[in-house]
């Protein structure tokens, strides 16, 4: 996969212009608030469908504009392709794949796929439930058959099941107009769930090897995924829903209380343990052996960093496995949040795919295929100096040992 080009009209504060990207590594340079985000921004509503910074769609339409224009021309399988986003203030979204329209945003999902990494997405490890499960959905509807689907049904049946609890006036019996959302929210959380087992199985796997390429094998992850249903290993659609409707109805009493529902997929989340080494241990042949804590309460700034630098890695390589191509990378200034160490190892690995990367300025050892400079909103492609052009033909040593780390995961025939 290989994008072309980036095409905005009254989008945030870009000027209406093309951008041309290059194969490999492309680097925009610019002050704070020049509009660097929001090329990253544009180019990750064009792969999801949403934006990451923002639930309202509105609110990336130029000031004083009825509407934005985004489109994305990218290579795939070998043929050029156009991905498309419309956004109207009145009218809402459109989303558009090779010229043709559609209301519907998962019509473009998988299409254009991308891997986004900001600051904000040490979240993921540090903050609450809602932003690992956002983690979760955003890269299950890329890559999971049917997902999407599935948890919009779900969303759909709760805001249903949520608004008649808010009406309920007799609280000390079960209401029987919840019973056919009950019955779409066990459907349909069965569906979800089980793609997340599946997922968060790979997630684990490849997350901790990145963890200790990372680290130089001082540190790995441990991922777990939590949900109300312990008995993941012997799910299915009737031992699922006879333990829902019984979780349900033992819950219906704090649902009156709370107006909303208790159970369901709606509250997953999955638990990172950090496994480190103490000193001194380093080089014996028996340092498989870790100490665990959790990463959110017990883990330095430091892990917590790297934690999702693994994530987001291990990521990559679940795009790439799944579509037998390589998505694009969008780095939001997310080197400076990196040690000298890790911004290297991190460019050794992204040497491997191609990458947009946003900074203020570019100080760091890796010579850019295209840079560009953000003024005002306005970006224009500076050149390179001829002395510096010297590509960085051959893969690092790290990028390396982490694609033959997943190959060997891979070959084991696990998920």
């Amino acid at each position: 996969m290989k994008i072309n080009s980036l095409t905005v009209k009254n989008f945030r504060n870009l000027a209406d212009q093309e951008i041309k990207f290059s194969k490999g590594l492309n680097v925009i340079c610019g002050s704070n608030g020049a509009g660097k985000t929001n090329i990253l921004e544009a180019l990750h509503l064009c792969s999801i469908g949403r934006s990451p910074r923002t639930r309202k769609d509105a609110d990336t339409i130029t000031l004083g504009k009825r509407g934005a224009e985004i489109r994305v021309n990218y290579e795939r399988g070998g043929a050029e392709r156009e991905v498309g986003v419309d956004i109207n203030a009145s009218k809402g979204k459109l989303v558009l794949l090779d010229g043709v329209p559609s209301q519907r945003v998962s019509d473009i999902v998988g299409n254009f796929a991308t891997v986004y990494f900001s600051p904000d997405e040490i979240n993921i490890v540090r903050g609450g439930p809602q932003y690992r499960r956002r983690f979760m959905d955003i890269i299950n509807c890329q890559i999971g058959t049917g997902y999407m689907n599935a948890l919009k049904n779900l969303q759909h049946a709760l805001k249903q099941r949520n608004a008649i609890l808010k009406s309920i006036k007799i609280a000390n019996r079960y209401d029987p107009s919840l019973l056919p959302w009950d019955r779409q929210i066990s459907a349909y959380s069965i569906r979800v769930m089980l793609r997340r087992a599946t997922f968060m199985r790979s997630l684990d796997k490849f997350a901790s090897i990145a963890m200790r390429v990372l680290t130089d094998n001082k540190e790995t992850l441990k991922i777990t995924y939590r949900t109300f249903f312990d008995r993941l290993a012997d799910i299915n659609v009737n031992t699922f829903d006879t333990v829902y409707r019984q979780k349900i109805r033992e819950s219906y009493p704090r649902d009156i209380a709370t107006k909303t529902t208790n159970v369901g997929a709606h509250l997953d989340d999955f638990e990172i343990k950090l496994g480190y080494v103490h000193p001194g241990e380093f080089g014996k042949p028996e340092t498989d052996t870790f100490t665990w804590i959790p990463l959110r309460t017990a883990g330095s700034l430091g892990q917590q960093r790297t934690a999702t630098l693994a994530l987001k890695i291990a990521e990559m390589f679940l795009y790439k496995k799944h579509y037998g191509e390589k998505p694009t990378l969008l780095l939001d200034d997310v080197l400076s949040e990196l040690d000298e160490e890790r911004r290297q190892k991190l460019m050794e690995y992204c040497r491997t795919f191609d990458t947009i990367i946003t900074c203020t300025e570019w100080d760091f050892p890796a010579v850019p295929d295209k840079l560009f400079k953000v003024t005002a909103g306005a970006v224009e492609e500076l050149p390179i100096d001829p002395g510096l052009k010297e590509r960085f033909m051959r893969e690092s040593a790290e990028a390396e040992i982490l694609e033959n780390a997943f190959k060997n995961a891979e070959d084991e025939g696990e998920e």
